[in-house]
């Protein structure tokens, strides 16, 4: 008998990738093909960002203005009671599928909307294990506007209750998205703070991921392609903030997060929340600065990985 060098893994990202620049264009053709021709949608953005930038009439025009219906209420760190109040709108637009452009704030929520709207109960029961999904939710595309919280390809949702201080999470292999559309163009207005705040939340993502004990060949050669491509692109990414440094950091942030699917998150974002609902730290710089201390902590046990991943 041949010994079995590489342990059994089960490997899942169902999630269908559009990469590139100008995809968003296909963003009504895809949505087409997850419901149907003419299907009602529930399109879920921040409240100012793209209207801002002068994209929503865009995008609203791309799907189709009369049988979409806009959520434009979604604040950073949502919380349950948003959510809660999302789904019943979604539910009153009678709506066939769900569509969230924006940061992860935004992607996070629709992607819960999306269940919830065919679920009965609050966001805050089936977090709490109360409930649980027992059927897919609506259809759902994501198109990230940021580089950082991957949740364009990942199967959970963060919510927030900063009055109770605790952070809760909603998570199901049918909460992947069905299409995630990763058009570079749209990160181009990301100020340099959100680009290295986003950027360091997946660059943690990637280390952590390597470094779990879950880790698996797959997620390894992706956390190490994210940690190249954030470590030779971010800087660059925050500070010129040119198409080819962004395309690269959007790259890496989906790749980031079909990784992470796999092979979970861990200590990092463990230790940043409560910096976050405590001290109003950003996300993504709460787990980073938390980084550099839990890699020489776990080095030791990953010894074995160090030489591929100082490469």
């Amino acid at each position: 008998m041949v010994e079995q060098t590489v342990p059994p893994f089960i490997w899942f990202s169902p999630t269908r990738v559009l990469f590139g620049a100008g995809e968003i264009s296909k963003l009504g053709s895809s949505v087409d093909e997850v419901a149907r021709s003419r299907a009602r949608v529930f399109l879920v953005t921040g409240r100012q960002s793209l209207r801002a930038r002068g994209l929503l009439d865009g995008i609203v025009n791309s799907i189709g203005a009369d049988r979409v219906t806009l959520f434009d209420q979604v604040t950073p760190y949502p919380a349950p009671e948003m959510v809660d109040r999302a789904a019943e709108a979604c539910r009153q637009a009678a709506a066939d599928v769900v569509v969230a452009v924006g940061g992860g704030s935004p992607i996070d929520l629709g992607k819960a909307v999306a269940m919830l709207a065919i679920h009965d109960g609050k966001a805050e029961e089936f977090a709490l294990g109360d409930k649980a999904f027992d059927r897919a939710g609506l259809p759902f595309v994501a198109a990230p506007t940021t580089s950082g919280s991957s949740s364009e390809v990942t199967r959970f949702t963060a919510l927030w209750d900063m009055e109770a201080k605790r952070s809760l999470h909603l998570g199901s292999p049918d909460m992947f998205p069905d299409v995630a559309i990763v058009d570079p163009e749209l990160t181009m207005s990301m100020s340099k703070t959100l680009a290295a705040a986003t950027g360091m939340d997946a660059f943690t993502s990637a280390f952590e991921s390597y470094w779990s004990p879950k880790a698996q060949p797959t997620s390894d050669a992706l956390n190490l392609g994210v940690i190249r491509l954030f470590a030779e692109n971010l800087e660059r990414s925050c500070i010129q903030g040119d198409l080819e440094s962004r395309a690269s950091c959007a790259l890496a942030a989906t790749m980031s997060g079909m990784a992470y699917s796999n092979s979970l998150p861990n200590v990092c974002h463990g230790i940043g929340t409560p910096l976050t609902i405590y001290w109003g730290v950003s996300h993504g710089q709460a787990v980073g600065i938390t980084l550099p201390s839990f890699l020489r902590w776990v080095a030791p046990a990953i010894r074995h990985k160090l030489p591929t991943l100082l490469d």
